[in-house]
This record gives structure tokens, sequence and C-alpha cells, in this order.
């Protein structure tokens, strides 16, 4: 009984593991959970098949191989502990430690072998351990929101595996041989599994499975784990036993015994689909509708990708509502939670899953009600994937059009400097001079400062336009945002005064450093402010605000001035495209030219009437 109950518990955890990382790869803390079941497989697979061959749970050979599995069993365990739920990864400042910390374990445990080695073992690591993950998960309870039940089974199924094995192992020595292999039995067997049952419930609650998909691919898991144990085991005992009549052919026949669990594995994936639709209808109604809605999923358009995408994932969650919501539209905690290294944020009543390609975000798909469970969620992930790919198609377009404008631009603006801007620049010297030689009423004088300050305009729109259409080179430094906004702010202070308007400035604190050219960004504060103040009636208040934005840094220009219109909001950093009879309509375009070579954006929100918000939005260096 012993060694197949060994065997059992091995193939369960090994087909829990592959189970929750089929699930979502992504995740940090189903990585660690497969690793934990990995482990977990190979002590109980080994302790079984030794079993079966007549050795003893506490044999040397079976003793010190599972022995040192031990320490990397506790670093998979603490690794899960600090990710679960939130799939965080640990950053190395804490895994550099750990990985010596279990290498100086398993330094002891190969070199000294004697039993106050293994009760300082103990004391020095084993129980530490258990501490620390310990702390880690209460920690993680203590800041999570909503559902806690997932996060209290984790510490309840970890607190026992860990505390039986510390309390075994320190009666080791105090106990009589028959006694201490019989707690050995109970603690390889009955806690192990129902610790690891216990954490794995808490994991297929995190990835929305249902009790039917569960319990379904377990059994399918188990089955092909089962599988090829069953016939890799008849393989190597059959050339076992042929070795006795024909010694020759044991080798050969043991290399393809061990090929057993490769052919097990390409049947299993080719098996899967077909044996999938009676254990979970809901799976084979995801890949029917993602199929049915291929070739409108095929187009380079957002529009038509999402359109598709929506209709598929209402159709999915029995009647959910299901949308695609644009980058710019996203509020500022959902674009945090996605940025990070988990592209999606589930729960009960909704479920956003993050449009990115690599670490551009353009949105998010978010479907809200209806059925929300670990189909809907990889639903989502797919047809997230496909519209970050339109989204990422459109945008390499736009950029490859900017280009070719650019390039018919740069032409033009090389004939305006030599065809305007040398003849405009001495007519206005040669007005100037004139200004000074003639005695003329105040009255007529005036006219030669009207034609000074028409000459001005113009040249600073051949600037302008210069600017816009020569290659942006940036000279980058590491500065403070709130220095940026500042010097920029100091810069306007006298355009204000002379509008009876004022400017309130709001920095938040603990602002991480960003890698910019300064002059200009500090020239796109200056314009989005100037532009603000024009836009407010005399004696407003114009707000200059930094803030962080996620992983990236933040510096906001608020007016409460007559707003844009809605059809006008999507042009305005077009070029020449203004709704003023003295502009360019190069000044925005120029700005987004400038914050987009820096790797970041410009976020416009507006409303007519109430005014706007003009958020630079750049990443942290």
């Amino acid at each position: 009984m012993t060694p197949a109950l060994h065997i059992l518990i091995g193939a369960l955890a090994l087909a829990f593991a592959l189970l929750i990382l089929r699930a979502d790869p992504r995740r940090w803390d189903n990585r660690a959970f497969a690793a934990l079941g990995l482990l977990d497989a190979a002590t109980a697979l080994f302790r079984g098949i030794a079993s079966l061959f007549g050795a003893s749970l506490l044999d040397p050979e079976v003793v010190i191989p599972c022995s040192l599995l031990a320490p990397l069993l506790a670093w998979a365990t603490i690794e899960f502990a600090y990710s679960f739920p939130f799939a965080r990864p640990m950053p190395w400042r804490w895994r550099a430690p750990l990985m010596v910390w279990v290498a100086a374990a398993l330094t002891v445990m190969i070199t000294i072998h004697t039993l106050t080695a293994s009760m300082a073992l103990n004391l020095g690591f084993f129980i530490p351990v258990s501490v620390v993950f310990m702390v880690l998960q209460v920690r993680n309870l203590r800041r999570m929101s909503g559902d806690r039940t997932g996060v209290r089974l984790v510490l309840a199924a970890l607190a026992l595996r860990w505390l039986t094995a510390n309390a075994l192992y320190s009666l080791y020595g105090q106990l009589s041989t028959d006694t201490w292999a019989l707690l050995l039995w109970v603690e390889s067997t009955v806690v192990v599994l129902i610790s690891f049952l216990l954490v794995g419930l808490a994991v297929v609650r995190t990835n929305l499975f249902t009790a039917r998909s569960a319990v379904g691919e377990l059994l399918l898991e188990s089955a092909f784990v089962m599988i090829g144990l069953l016939l890799t085991g008849a393989g190597v005992l059959g050339a076992g036993k042929l070795a006795a009549t024909w010694p020759r052919i044991e080798r050969p026949l043991l290399m393809l015994s061990a090929a057993v669990p490769l052919l097990v594995y390409v049947g299993a994936e080719r098996l899967r689909p077909r044996l999938e639709r009676g254990v979970d209808p809901r799976r084979a109604r995801r890949r029917d509708l993602i199929d049915a809605a291929e070739p409108a999923l095929g187009s380079h358009e957002p529009a038509a990708v999402a359109a598709a995408a929506t209709r598929a994932l209402t159709d999915l969650t029995d009647g959910g509502a299901a949308r695609f919501v644009p980058l710019a539209e996203l509020d500022a905690e959902l674009r945090a939670a996605l940025a990070g290294p988990v592209d999606c944020r589930c729960g009960l009543a909704e479920l956003a899953v993050a449009v990115r390609t690599g670490a551009e975000l353009h949105g998010a798909l978010v479907v809200t009600g209806g059925v929300l469970d670990r189909e809907s969620l990889q639903a989502t992930r797919q047809l997230a994937d496909r519209l970050a790919d339109a989204c990422e198609h459109q945008r390499l377009r736009t950029r490859l059009d900017e280009a070719r404008q650019l390039a018919a631009l740069g032409a033009f603006a090389a004939a305006i400097a030599h065809d305007i801007r040398t003849p405009l620049t001495s007519v206005q010297m040669n007005v100037q001079i004139l200004r000074g030689k003639v005695d003329l009423p105040p009255d007529d004088m005036e006219y030669f400062d009207i034609a000074l300050a028409e000459l001005r305009r113009l040249d600073a729109h051949v600037r302008e336009l210069l600017d816009y259409a020569k290659p942006l080179q940036l000279r980058r430094e590491t500065v403070d945002v709130r220095e940026i906004a500042d010097d920029a702010a100091r810069t306007v202070a006298a355009v204000l005064d002379e509008r009876g308007q004022t400017l309130a400035r709001d920095h938040a604190g603990d602002l991480p450093a960003i890698a910019i050219d300064a002059p200009r960004v500090r020239q796109v504060v200056w314009n989005l402010l100037d532009n603000a103040a024009k836009a407010s009636p005399a004696g407003a208040t114009i707000t200059l605000h930094t803030r962080r934005d996620g992983d990236r840094v933040a510096i906001d220009v608020i007016d409460h001035g007559a707003g844009i219109a809605a059809a006008d909001l999507p042009r305005i950093f077009e070029p020449f495209f203004t709704t003023r009879p003295d502009g360019t309509g190069l000044g925005l375009a120029i700005c987004q030219k400038v914050v987009r070579g820096h790797g970041g954006e410009i976020v416009v929100r507006s409303q007519p009437g109430q005014g706007s918000t003009f958020s630079v939005v750049l990443p942290a260096a």
C-alpha cells in the first residue's frame, strides 16, 4: 500500500503542477507552484518506486536524495509565498541572499552527516524558512482586498506542511525507529497530500477555474501521468527480465523505456482536445467562438478586431458586457495594475486584461457581468493579444505616415529657410534701421512697431516649421521632474501676469528621477502652460501638477477655459490643425514629437465649457 500511495501522491502533485502552469504560465505564483509540485512529485515518486523495490523510507539511499531536495523545496515555497496572490516576482535583493542561504544548507547536508549537524540545520534553516514564508503570507493577507479565502488556504496549508516537518525532524533520534518511521510515513503522505490540495485549491480559485473544469483537467492530467509511469515501469521491468536471456539488449531497451514519457506526452497533446470536450464543454465553446471570429480578428484595423473580440466575449460569458477601453480612457489605478508583471485584474464581477505589445500598453479588454471563469480569462487574453497586434500595426502605420510627412515637410522647410527666412531677416533689420532714422509723430511710428511685430511673428512660424521638420536628437540627463516644471513656471510667469492669471503648483512627494533632454521637455511644459493661459479668461487660475503614474511620472497642466470640442479632440496633434486664427497648428505637434521621442505620451482630457487637462507622461529613469 505504501509504494502505491506515494506513487499516487507523486502523480497528483505532478498533474496539479502541470494544470496550474498550463492555466497561465505568465503568472509568477503559478510558476512557483509548479516548481513546488515538481519537487513534491519527485520526492513522492522516488519514495514510492524505492519502496516498490523493497527499500525502506529510512534507508540512506532513500533519505539522502529526498533530504537534498528539501532546501530547494524551501526556496520554491518562499518564492510562492512572496508572489501569491499578486503574481509578482521576488526582487533579486531578496532572491540572492536566499540562494546563498539554500546553497549553504545544501553544503552542510552534503558534507556533514551527524545528528548535531541535522539539529543545527533544522534550527538554522528549516525553522527560519517556516517563519519567513508565514510572515510573507500574513503580509499579503493584510494587503489584499476582497476575497481572502485563497490566501488563508495557502497560509493554513504551508503552516501545516512545514510545522509538521519541523516537529518531526526535531524528534529525530529521540523516538524509536519504528515510531519515527510511522510518523515520517504520515508526514510524507497524508500531510503532504492535504497541504498540496489546499494550496492547489487556492491557486485554482485565483485562476478562476470552475469546479468541473478543475476536477476534469486534474483527472486527465493524472491519467496521463499514471499511464506514463506505468508504461515506463513496464518497459524497465521488461528490459530487466529479457536481459537474463539476452544481455546485449538490456541497454537498448532501457533507452527506449526512457523515451516512453515523451511518447505519452505527444499522444496526450493530440488526444487532449477531444477528451476535453466531454470533460469541459466551455473550453470547447471558447475554441469554437474564437475560430468563428478568426476572419475578423485577422484585420489590421483595431476597431474591427475590437468589435469581433467583444462579440465573442459577450457570447462566451452568456451576456456579459465586453468593451475595449483605450489607454487614454483607462483610470490611473487600472493602468498601474495592468502595467506591472500581471496583465489582468480578475474579480467576480469584472475582468480586465491588458492590450499591450511588450511594454507598450494600448488599453484593456474589460468584461463586466456574465460568467467570468478561467475560459473567459483565457479567451480575453487570446483576443487581447490579437487586438494588441492590430493596435501595434496601426501605430507603426501611423509612424510611417508621419515619417513620410516629415520627409516631404523637411524638403519644403529647406526651401522655406532658403527662400523666405534670409530675406525676412533682411527686411526686419532694414525696418529697424529705418525706424531709428526717421522722425515721425508717435501715431505714424506705431506703423513701424506693427510691421516689426508681424515680422517677428512670421519668423517664429518659420522657426516652428523647421523645428517640426528636422530630426529629433535628444541629449538626456537625469533630473527631477519637479525642477523642470518649476523652471517652466518661472519662464511663463511674466506672460501670466500680463493676463492677470495665477499659477498654482502642486508637486507630489517621492517622485522617481527621469532621464530626459531637459531644455526640450521644459519647452513642452512652457508651451502647454502658454496654451492654457490663452484658453483661460483673465483672472483664471492654471494648475501645474506633478505626480506618479504607475511606474512613470506625469506633469499635468490644468485650465478651466472653454475646453476642446469633441470633434476637434482627435485632431489637436495633427500638423497645421488649429482653431486659433494666429496659430500655425505646429505647437502641439512639436510637443507630441518631443514627448514620444522620450518614450512617453501626452494624454488629453477635456470637457467643453469646463476646461482641459494635458498630461505629459514620461518613463522613470
